[in-house]
């Protein structure tokens, strides 16, 4: 899917939309600090890629909200794949087991 582009325009507005501030930590950007558009709602949780879903963001805050997002996206594929059925597969030693009586290899 490809990601749309930002114009300046497009930032300004979603930088006034939000007045100015971090919404994942609500603190002000100030004048000339850092600050990158930010999904609400990540692409690969359903968000749209529209203006209505970007926010402006701390570049600090965006990397943290970031790295757990990218958590969370592989916990909801896995509990997916799960619930559809599919597993991955065992490969090599899979442990002991007890076979009447007797410790063996699996």
């Amino acid at each position: 899917m490809k990601r749309r582009t930002l114009t300046t325009r497009d930032r300004a507005e979603i930088f006034g939309a939000a007045e100015g501030r971090c919404h994942l930590c609500g603190g002000r950007i100030e004048a000339g600090q850092r600050w990158e558009c930010e999904h609400v709602i990540p692409l690969a949780m359903g968000g749209e890629d529209g203006l209505a879903n970007l926010a402006p963001a701390h570049v600090r805050c965006h990397r943290t909200k970031t790295r757990t997002d990218a958590s969370d996206i592989a916990k909801a594929k896995r509990r997916e794949a799960k619930h559809l059925g599919f597993h991955r597969p065992r490969s090599g030693f899979s442990g002991w087991r007890k076979f009447n009586g007797e410790i063996v290899r699996r």
